[in-house]
């Protein structure tokens, strides 16, 4: 069967053009792997300490070295947090623990989230405003 430019035009057939995605990995320094190390033994207890202060229930915590987020919470409830996390101040860490331990309960960025998120970390606005002054490695 062969194609015509009326098939494409008229939507009867689209070409798609696929392309591999490319994972281009992080370096494992030994820098890094001192962070991970340092990141497996605080951070998950850590989050069990808050999870537990505040009610929260999550399934698995991962250590991951992310380039684009500091943690993130599945709709399964696992919660992977980057291992950067050890470069930050101590209550930009338990901030970033408390907004993923927020997404338990609403995995979104709605009213709802925010005003959890207010109840369980008051000065939530200040420190967002200064986790953006860090930078992942």
């Amino acid at each position: 069967m062969a194609i015509t430019l009326g098939d494409i035009l008229f939507g009867r057939v689209r070409i798609v053009r696929t392309r591999p995605r490319r994972r281009r990995a992080l370096p494992d320094t030994p820098e890094v792997k001192a962070l991970r190390v340092e990141a497996k033994a605080y951070l998950p207890g850590r989050l069990a300490e808050l999870a537990e202060m505040f009610g929260f229930e999550y399934n698995a915590v991962r250590i991951k070295h992310n380039r684009s987020n500091w943690g993130s919470c599945s709709i399964k409830g696992n919660i992977n947090l980057n291992l950067n996390l050890m470069c930050l101040p101590e209550e930009l860490r338990d901030y970033v623990m408390l907004h993923e331990l927020c997404h338990l309960r609403y995995l979104n960025h709605g009213p709802e989230f925010h005003a959890l998120l207010e109840k369980v970390c008051p000065e939530h606005r200040s420190l967002q405003k200064r986790l953006k002054e860090y930078k992942l490695i």
